[in-house]
C-alpha cells in the first residue's frame, strides 16, 4: 500500500505543482490594471521581415513612453500556452499584430501589418491619452 502510495505521489505531485505555478502566470490585463497604464502587446516572429522593421521602430521610441505605457512583445511561434491564449483571444492571424489594451486590460485597437513609425506614434499616444 505505502508503495502504491509512494508512486502517486511521484506522479501526480508535479502535475499539481505545475498546475499551481502556471496559474501565477501574469495575466497582461492584469497586469495593464495593476500599472493603470494602457499595453501595447505586439505579435511578431523572428521570420518576418516587417516584424524586423517594427522591431527596430519600436527600439527606438520606447524610451519615450515608458511612464505612459507598458509594451509586452510576443513571440507569435511561442507555443508556450499563454501566448497562444492571447493569440486566441485577441484573434491574430499574421504578424506583425499590435494590440492596444486600455488602463482596465480591455482591447481598444488592433493593427495588422507594418506601420510607420509617425503612426505608430500617433497609435501610440490615441492609446494614452484615451
Amino acid at each position: 500500500m505505502k508503495n502504491i502510495i509512494t508512486i502517486l505521489l511521484i506522479l501526480i505531485l508535479p502535475i499539481a505543482i505545475y498546475t499551481i505555478m502556471s496559474k501565477k502566470t501574469s495575466d497582461i490585463s492584469v497586469f495593464a490594471k495593476e500599472n493603470n497604464l494602457p499595453t501595447l502587446m505586439t505579435f511578431t516572429s523572428t521570420m518576418c521581415m516587417d516584424c524586423q522593421k517594427m522591431k527596430t521602430i519600436f527600439k527606438e521610441i520606447e524610451g519615450n513612453y515608458t511612464d505612459k505605457i507598458n509594451f509586452v512583445h510576443l513571440n507569435a511561434l511561442d507555443k508556450n500556452r499563454k501566448v497562444q491564449h492571447y493569440i486566441k483571444k485577441h484573434h491574430v492571424v499574421l504578424v506583425p499584430t499590435m494590440i492596444f489594451l486600455d488602463s482596465n486590460g480591455n482591447e481598444i485597437n488592433k493593427i495588422e501589418g507594418y506601420i510607420p513609425k509617425e503612426e505608430l506614434e500617433k497609435e501610440i499616444e490615441e492609446a494614452v491619452n484615451g
